[in-house]
């Protein structure tokens, strides 16, 4: 009778255990195109499976698929993570979507189950103002998850993460980490109204690898994999509404700051010269706090990107790396100037906070051994910074016109 009983326990421990496995690894979400309109939800499974589908409508229903207006088939794409434990990526597109709008979602596979619904809202459009965090360097230590809980309180439309995100290396056997980077992620970036908040990425020297190789897919393969359709490119440009114009940058991890991606950042930024607010995301400072001025990349940045952030009007500059804060005096020609560009920063969402020098650097405004993360809300009639540490208090605010 107690061996009965012992194996009946086992067999429920069992189900038990399957269940709390049924369904996607992870989903999450991004963009390839624009956020008025469109979103990508992405879906990691255990294994490749014949199909996954995404249901969703403006209305809420739960896990009654047959309800929901609108049926999407995911698309399988071959990534190189799945050398790692041969789990494998689904993407839905979902495109005409309405500007503005709550919609409601569930994803579904035979082999693994179906999610638990989820929600998004796509971004405004036109004029109407809009709200994002940024951040980088997080990792999965102890200040990440009080820092996520405090940006996702604020309400962001979405986040830009600038870089060295779960910091494996570029190394496939780091998916543990990812893991937990994921999970992180989708149990506490939920806005208060229980919307998924999407990812805008850069990439940061903790995504590479030290392969003796050109190809991103084996130099970066966990961004390739998960990031890598945000645009043609490693560095890209993202238009949200009319005012904003957005550039990933990539300084110096898997393309070189001169060059090809030099010529195409001058060519983007001549195109939206109109645009009344420009800003890019990279991870290498060009105005660090924490490392030398006159450290490599930082220097190549300055040679190669500086001349065009002052010759077309960057407005803002979103920098990382150095795991402190900072925000720069308007800088132009290397040199503080009343029109010039802002550099804020310098990625600590997540990591330990490093030294910072006794007497700020001759270009620092405000600067600080501070984890945090920056909130940054767009509008019509100017932009408004504050930058939030992981007790939730501010430790830096200010405006532009």
């Amino acid at each position: 009778m107690k061996v009965m009983k012992s194996l009946v326990l086992a067999l429920f421990v069992m189900a038990v255990a399957g269940l709390a496995q049924a369904a996607p690894n992870h989903i999450y979400l991004t963009y390839s195109d624009a956020p008025e309109s469109t979103i990508d939800i992405n879906i990691i499974v255990p294994r490749q499976v014949d199909d996954v589908f995404v249901y969703y409508d403006t209305e809420a229903h739960g896990e009654e698929k047959g309800k929901y207006t609108h049926l999407v088939k995911a698309r399988y794409v071959n990534t190189p993570m799945e050398l790692a434990d041969r789990r494998a990526l689904y993407v839905a597109t979902l495109t005409g979507l309405k500007a503005g709008t709550a919609y409601n979602f569930l994803v579904d596979e035979k082999k693994y189950g179906p999610s638990k619904p989820r929600s998004f809202k796509t971004l405004p459009g036109g004029t109407q103002p809009f709200r994002f965090v940024n951040g980088g360097d997080m990792g999965v230590d102890d200040f990440v998850v009080p820092l996520l809980t405090f940006a996702a309180k604020t309400n962001p439309d979405f986040a830009i993460i600038g870089g060295d995100i779960a910091y494996v290396n570029g190394l496939l056997g780091g998916y543990n980490q990812w893991d937990q980077w994921l999970d992180n992620w989708d149990n506490h970036m939920v806005t208060p109204d229980g919307h998924m908040i999407p990812i805008v990425t850069a990439i940061g020297n903790h995504e590479t690898n030290r392969f003796d190789t050109d190809d991103p897919s084996l130099n970066a393969p966990w961004y390739v994999s998960l990031f890598g359709r945000q645009g043609d490119a490693v560095y890209y440009e993202r238009k949200f509404g009319d005012n904003f114009v957005f550039f990933s940058l990539d300084s110096g991890h898997l393309t070189p700051h001169d060059g090809v991606q030099a010529a195409w950042l001058g060519s983007a930024l001549k195109a939206n010269e109109g645009m009344k607010y420009k800003f890019a995301a990279y991870h290498i400072p060009l105005y660090p706090t924490h490392r030398p001025y006159d450290g490599a990349a930082s220097e190549a940045g300055r040679v190669h990107w500086a001349p065009y952030f002052d010759q077309y009007g960057l407005t803002v500059a979103l920098e990382h790396h150095d795991h402190v804060m900072k925000r720069t005096k308007p800088i132009k020609g290397d040199k503080v100037a009343e029109k010039g560009t802002i550099y804020v920063g310098d990625g600590c969402f997540g990591r330990g906070a490093r030294d910072i020098d006794p007497q700020p650097r001759w270009y620092n405004a405000v600067e600080g051994a501070i984890p945090h993360f920056w909130v940054v809300d767009v509008k019509d009639s100017g932009l408004a910074f504050k930058a939030i540490d992981h007790e939730g208090a501010t430790r830096d605010e200010f405006t532009l016109p």
